[in-house]
């Protein structure tokens, strides 16, 4: 047992950096002369986010995520909605021993998108978007699991991620025009939070921010009005709703790894 104080801030230039390394380590262009005998899990092993105690959320992710996890805006020069996962840095509480998700808790778009991810392409002077595979992905062999194509074609499980990769980055977009409108009002202020484990352990949270309630009543009829025509009423709420979840995190902890 120990009384020493844990001090973790959660700011863009570490927490974002350590997020990209787990979830994107080398991105590739599909092509089937390079990617033709490949494979993707076909079943979900999330052993590869186990250490990630932090995972990015879009607009839409607020509600489902809101039920199970505190949902924070970490970040200094760009700040960002993230799902609070662990109280220690490099735990997920969520993820167990077999690399199985805690059964009935949302699992982050941003994880089921993996390993596949949509980036733009400058070519010939024409902007353009790829579908980008992490070839060096946890989830991508050339034993086991779905093939990416077949007889040089890509298979139907490209088409679907390809899908859903489009409808991830275009929630990005609305995600973007959310915070960037919670900056312009000055809704987001900085919090800290401490919290004692059961062994007697402390550990301090500073570095992230939080919509002020307050803040967000004195909106003037004009601006109320579009906030909720946008959606980003039900949004506050649902990040409001979410912070109760904090005690959750804490109980989970304790059990876990009983408070050491």
């Amino acid at each position: 047992m120990t009384d020493a104080s844990i001090a973790r801030k959660l700011d863009a230039s570490s927490n974002g950096e350590d997020i990209m390394r787990q979830l994107m380590r080398r991105a590739e262009p599909l092509d089937p002369r390079r990617h033709g005998d490949l494979r993707v899990a076909a079943g979900r092993d999330y052993s590869f986010v186990r250490g990630l105690h932090t995972v990015p959320l879009s607009a839409v992710e607020f509600m489902p995520s809101a039920r199970h996890y505190p949902i924070i805006f970490a970040g200094d020069v760009e700040l960002q909605p993230v799902a609070l996962m662990g109280l220690r840095p490099d735990q997920n509480l969520f993820v167990d021993e077999d690399g199985d998700w805690k059964e009935g808790c949302y699992i982050p778009a941003i994880l089921r998108r993996a390993p596949f991810v949509l980036m733009q392409e400058s070519k010939d002077g024409k902007a353009g978007v790829n579908l980008c595979l992490d070839v060096e992905s946890p989830l991508v062999s050339k034993q086991t699991g779905a093939a990416l194509f077949k007889d040089g074609r890509p298979t139907p499980l490209v088409a679907k991620m390809a899908t859903f990769a489009a409808s991830f980055s275009k929630e990005q977009a609305r995600t973007r025009l959310f915070v960037n409108a919670c900056r312009q009002q000055d809704l987001l202020v900085e919090r800290q939070m401490e919290i004692t484990l059961a062994s007697g352990q402390k550990i301090v949270f500073s570095g992230f921010r939080v919509l002020d309630e307050e803040r967000l009543r004195k909106l003037s009829d004009a601006d109320a009005v579009e906030w909720f025509r946008r959606g980003w009423t039900a949004l506050a709420f649902a990040h409001f709703l979410s912070l109760g979840n904090m005690g959750r995190l804490h109980h989970r902890a304790n059990r876990v790894t009983g408070g050491d």
